[in-house]
């Protein structure tokens, strides 16, 4: 396991106050990344057997810990952390772009994790261009079925300057083959800090944008959040 970064969080897991960590290295390269620090497999490495040492006087004060990333699942010793962050008394809510949906299996299996949000970048067929990556699709969609499933579940797609509405109903109709998800959360894009310089220069869609997105996708989940400012 490599975390590279961590910070007191009351927004990444609803309702409880934690600690996000942030896991270094991810097999995407988004242009539109706002961790694009964590991207490389090189990076800041905290010493773990020193942070759980202090997480566990820290227990009165937190309640959670949210795995980010980077993308977590790329780490196979991810099934032990998380079982002694458990040991300690933390739920856990995991932030994963749902490439490995064998890692997500493990987890599940092990009732490891209290809390999933994936990502849903775009519509499949947008992936290879939106993540500058090879993409398996086949491995996003086992994914979406194993996040369906679990009880608290979500996915987010950061709502990028050149998605169309069209492109939002696909994404709608990919998540809701077999049943709805829960819930499905639109995050306003941010041109602050990315990874491709070139996505600094967008103009973000505006709030009434995205409300007109969430009204026409609202029938894909059983309940749209938005957050934009």
């Amino acid at each position: 396991m490599k975390i590279a970064s961590r910070q007191e969080s009351t927004i990444d897991y609803p309702g409880e106050f934690g600690i996000i960590m942030f896991t270094q290295g991810c097999n995407f390269n988004c242009g539109f990344c706002h961790n694009p620090e964590f991207i490389n497999t090189q990076g800041n490495e905290i010493n773990l057997k020193k942070m759980i040492q202090e997480l566990k006087t820290k227990k009165k004060w937190y309640s959670a810990v949210c795995i980010s990333g980077g993308e977590p699942t790329l780490h196979k010793k991810l099934p032990k952390f998380i079982k002694e962050l458990k040991q300690i008394g933390f739920k856990i809510k995991l932030d994963t772009n749902g490439t490995n949906p064998e890692m997500l299996k493990i987890l599940l299996n092990q009732n490891l994790i209290d809390y999933i949000a994936m990502d849903i970048k775009s519509p499949k067929e947008k992936y290879p261009e939106i993540t500058n990556s090879n993409v398996n699709i086949e491995n996003l969609n086992q994914s979406i079925e194993l996040a369906k499933k679990f009880p608290v579940c979500e996915f987010r797609t950061t709502v990028l300057p050149f998605l169309t509405e069209k492109d939002f109903k696909k994404m709608g109709e990919w998540i809701n083959q077999t049943e709805k998800p829960k819930l499905w959360t639109l995050q306003q894009f941010s041109p602050e800090k990315t990874l491709d310089k070139e996505y600094e220069k967008l103009i973000p869609k505006t709030k009434q944008e995205i409300i007109k997105i969430s009204e026409i996708i609202k029938n894909y989940a059983e309940k749209i959040r938005l957050l934009i400012d």
